[in-house]
């Protein structure tokens, strides 16, 4: 099976266990977190990511070679805007800078997706928004508002049914190949429209998409040439619980199931991938239990934060659809 040999698997456990650090909201380790993905199809990589509260001082992060971020809240208030500049995409300058929203602490990605949204939550070029913003005009975002946002560029795009629930603001994903939300990212940049045309065209409240962009043709191409599968033919759904709290879940295809308890768990046992996944995380990851029964695998592990005087415990739940 080799499980944890799967990239986007790796990627997304990354990703989440950065994410929950802080516990999601104000669970956990009691301090609320902003956390996240900085992509564009792939991570944007040493990508600074500043973020402006309604209250409080601004904030800022570099991102990771998986383009996962995060900055611990001090006091901070809700909602908060947030932007990423420079860094690299694969190896080549990102010279676009692209924003997001958030209405709740935790997860919040920063995408050309968002960067969409943004614009035409703000009616204006997300650039020129984040420039002029101040408590005043991040008071009056509510989620009504976002949610109507993301409702009209998502239908827009023509891509709401291939989202299938998915929020591009606060959904856990991993910039690599396979994933829901990287895929769709890979096919907007594909589809026949410029990121700066459709950001000229996203401030209207009424967004249409140019004639001859088609998100659904270059979807279908990212699928059939992300490479991004196991070698498998099934999907793995992960959920992640940390400190008890709900957990947060993505999906991973191209993942056989285990033939029994001792494939799985050697697999996780013998890979220091998976503890290594706890150095994205800001610490070390220490496997505690592992079991396997049925479709379902389950695995209890440790996390301790490098600096901190604190110890998260994990549970990661592969269930085999």
């Amino acid at each position: 099976m080799k499980l944890l040999k799967h990239v986007a698997l790796v990627s997304g456990l990354s990703a989440v266990l950065l994410a929950g650090c802080g516990g999601g909201g104000d669970g956990g380790a009691g301090t609320p977190v902003l956390s996240g993905v900085a992509a564009v199809g792939a991570p944007i990589v040493g990508g600074t990511v500043s973020v402006t509260c309604a209250g409080g001082s601004a904030m800022s992060a570099t991102t990771l070679a998986t383009g996962a971020w995060q900055v611990t809240t001090s006091g901070q208030t809700l909602p908060c805007a947030v932007r990423v500049t420079g860094g690299t995409v694969g190896g080549a300058a990102n010279n676009t800078p692209y924003h997001s929203i958030a209405i709740n602490f935790g997860t919040v990605n920063i995408t050309p997706l968002t960067d969409l949204i943004v614009a035409n939550l703000g009616g204006a070029t997300p650039a020129t928004w984040f420039g002029g913003i101040n408590a005043s005009t991040l008071q009056a975002i509510t989620p009504a508002r976002i949610s109507a946002a993301l409702q009209m560029v998502s239908d827009a795009l023509g891509m709401t049914a291939t989202l299938s629930g998915a929020n591009p603001l606060t959904t856990a994903f991993a910039a690599t190949n396979g994933e829901l939300l990287d895929d769709v990212l890979e096919a907007l940049a594909a589809a026949g429209a410029s990121h700066q045309a459709l950001l000229a065209l996203a401030v209207n409240p009424n967004f249409t998409a140019p004639n001859g962009f088609d998100f659904l043709s270059a979807y279908a191409t990212v699928v059939v040439n992300s490479g991004g599968g196991g070698g498998g033919t099934g999907t793995v759904r992960v959920a992640v619980s940390v400190s008890g709290q709900p957990a947060t879940t993505f999906d991973v295809g191209g993942v056989d199931a285990p033939a029994n308890q001792s494939e799985f768990c050697s697999d996780l046992a013998s890979d220091p991938v998976f503890t290594d996944l706890g150095t994205s995380g800001g610490g070390s990851l220490t496997v505690n239990s592992c079991s396997y029964s049925g479709n379902v695998g389950t695995v209890n592990a440790t996390l301790s934060l490098t600096g901190q005087p604190v110890t998260l415990p994990y549970t990661v739940t592969f269930t085999f659809l």
